[in-house]
C-alpha cells in the first residue's frame, strides 16, 4: 500500500517531466526537419540562360548556367510521364565522375528522327521543368550528312590566359545554333556542316562569305561576342572574354539593324544580340555619348540598385530604358557632361539590359546597348528574370523558361518550429505545477 501511495504522488510529476523532455526533443527535430526540406533545392540552384543547340535527327544539346558551381544533368524520354533516362554533362561523360560547374552543357544522343522528346534539368539537388510541365524538343528529319567543315578558335581573357569550360555558341547566317565547350587550353572546334536551318533542313551556306555570329558564355566569369565569316573561321581570331569583336570587313555585319532591340525573342537568336553589341561598340568609339557604368558587357555588379552612369554633351538629354522589370527614365547631362541614374526599383539577380537613346548631331536617333549581371553575394535566392533568358531558344516548346519551379518535392508546409517547442515546454511546466500541487494534497 505504501508503494502504491508513493507512486500516486509521483506520477503527475514524472509525467510532466516526460512531456517537457518530449516537447523539447520533438520541437528540435521538427525545426531541423523543416530546415532540411527548405535547403534541399534552394532557388540558388535554379538553372538560367537555358538554350537548345546542335539539334538534328539523332541529337540535341542543352546548355544552362548556375550562379554557384553545381553538378548537373538532364533526364529525357519520349513519354512525358516517365522521364527517367539520364544524360550527364559532356565533361562528366569523358571523366566518368560528376563534377560541379557554373556553365553546364549536356549532349543527348542516340535519338529517333522526327520525334518529340521531353526533358527535365537536374541542377544540384533540385529538378526543374518549364513552369509545371517538361521541356520539349523535336528532332529533325533524317538527312544525308554533308562532308565535315571544321571551324575552330580560342577563348582567352584580356591577359591572354585561356578560358576553359566556357560554352561557345555559333550561328551561321540563317541557321540554328551549334555549341561546344572550350578545353583547358581555351580552344574549341565545331562542324559547321552540321548546321540546320529553321525548317530543320541541312543548311546551305557559302564557305567563303557566310556570316557567323559567336556568343561565349563563361558562367559567372562573363560573356563575349564576335562576328566573323566563313573565310575567317579556320581559325577564328582569339575571342577575348568581356569584349565584342568583329573580324569581318563586310558591311553586312550591321545591316538591317535599324530599330532592332536586344529584347527580340525569336528568329535572330544570338546573331541579333551579337550584332547589336558590336554596333554599340563601334558607335561608342566615335560618339560623344558613352556608357561608363557598366563599363563592359556582361559585367558583374554586386548591388541591386546600381548607379548607371555615362557621358554626353553638357545639357543634352538621353533616354534610359532598363529591360528586366522595365524601367524608363529621361536624364540630362550635367555641366561637366556626366549623366547618372539609379533605378528606383531594386533589380532582381540575373541579366539586365540598359539601352541609351539620344539624338546625334544630324538629328538621328541612336541607341547604345549594354548588358550586365546583378549578383549579390549575400543573396540566398537567385531567381532568373525574363531578361535572363538568351534570345533564340531553338526548339523549346511552348515558351522559354525563365522561372523554373522545383519539381523534386511538393509545396513545403509548416512542419514545426519554435512555437511548437514553446507549446510543449509550457505544457510540461504546467504538468510540473499540477504534480507539485497534487503532492501537497496527498500529504
Amino acid at each position: 500500500m505504501a508503494t502504491k501511495g508513493l507512486m500516486s504522488k509521483r506520477i503527475p510529476t514524472m509525467l510532466g517531466i516526460f512531456i517537457l523532455i518530449a516537447g523539447l526533443v520533438a520541437g528540435v527535430i521538427l525545426v531541423n526537419t523543416r530546415q532540411g526540406l527548405e535547403s534541399k533545392a534552394g532557388p540558388s540552384e535554379s538553372p538560367k540562360n537555358l538554350k537548345i543547340s546542335n539539334l538534328n535527327a539523332t541529337t540535341f544539346s542543352v546548355s544552362w548556367t548556375t550562379d554557384t558551381p553545381l553538378t548537373g544533368l538532364t533526364k529525357y524520354s519520349q513519354d512525358p510521364a516517365k522521364i527517367v533516362t539520364p544524360a550527364g554533362d559532356v565533361r562528366d561523360q569523358i571523366s566518368g565522375t560528376s563534377q560541379s560547374y557554373n556553365s553546364h552543357t549536356v549532349n543527348v544522343s542516340g535519338l529517333a528522327a522526327s520525334t518529340t522528346y521531353y526533358f527535365l534539368i537536374v541542377s544540384g539537388s533540385g529538378t526543374y521543368d518549364d513552369n509545371g510541365k517538361p521541356f520539349s524538343v523535336r528532332t529533325t528529319a533524317q538527312a544525308i550528312a554533308p562532308p565535315e567543315d571544321i571551324i575552330f578558335g580560342k577563348v582567352v581573357r584580356d591577359t591572354g590566359d585561356p578560358v576553359s569550360g566556357s560554352i561557345v555558341f555559333v550561328e551561321a547566317e540563317g541557321g540554328q545554333a551549334l555549341s561546344t565547350i572550350t578545353k583547358t587550353d581555351g580552344t574549341w572546334r565545331l562542324n559547321l556542316a552540321s548546321s540546320r536551318d529553321e525548317g530543320g533542313n541541312v543548311l546551305t551556306y557559302d564557305p567563303e562569305k557566310t556570316l557567323l555570329s559567336i556568343f561565349v558564355r563563361a558562367g559567372n566569369t562573363g560573356t563575349a561576342t564576335a562576328l566573323t565569316d566563313t573565310s575567317k573561321a579556320k581559325p577564328v581570331p582569339d575571342i577575348v572574354l568581356g569584349k565584342n569583336q568583329s573580324f569581318s570587313d563586310t558591311g553586312q555585319l550591321i545591316a538591317g539593324l535599324e530599330g532592332a532591340t536586344p529584347s527580340a525573342q525569336t528568329g535572330a537568336g544570338f546573331q541579333l544580340e551579337a550584332n547589336i553589341l558590336i554596333l554599340t561598340e563601334q558607335l561608342e568609339a566615335t560618339s560623344s555619348v558613352k556608357i561608363l557604368n557598366p563599363a563592359t558587357n556582361g559585367e558583374i555588379i554586386a548591388t541591386d540598385k546600381p548607379e548607371l552612369r555615362g557621358k554626353a554633351p553638357a545639357g543634352s538629354v538621353v533616354k534610359l530604358t532598363l529591360q528586366s522589370v522595365e524601367q524608363v527614365q529621361v536624364v540630362q547631362a550635367s555641366s561637366d557632361g556626366v549623366w547618372t541614374w539609379t533605378p528606383p526599383l531594386k533589380l532582381d539577380p540575373g541579366l539586365h539590359t540598359l539601352t541609351v537613346e539620344y539624338t546625334d548631331s544630324v538629328n538621328q536617333v541612336q541607341k547604345l546597348v549594354r548588358t550586365f549581371t546583378v549578383m549579390l553575394s549575400n543573396q540566398p535566392a537567385f531567381t532568373a528574370t525574363p531578361s535572363a533568358t538568351p534570345t533564340g531558344l531553338i526548339g523549346i516548346s511552348p515558351t522559354p523558361a525563365t522561372s523554373m519551379p522545383d519539381t523534386s518535392s511538393e509545396d513545403l508546409t509548416d512542419a514545426g518550429g519554435l512555437t511548437t517547442t514553446l507549446g510543449f515546454a509550457i505544457l510540461g511546466i504546467l504538468m510540473l505545477l499540477i504534480g507539485s500541487v497534487s503532492k501537497k494534497w496527498t500529504k
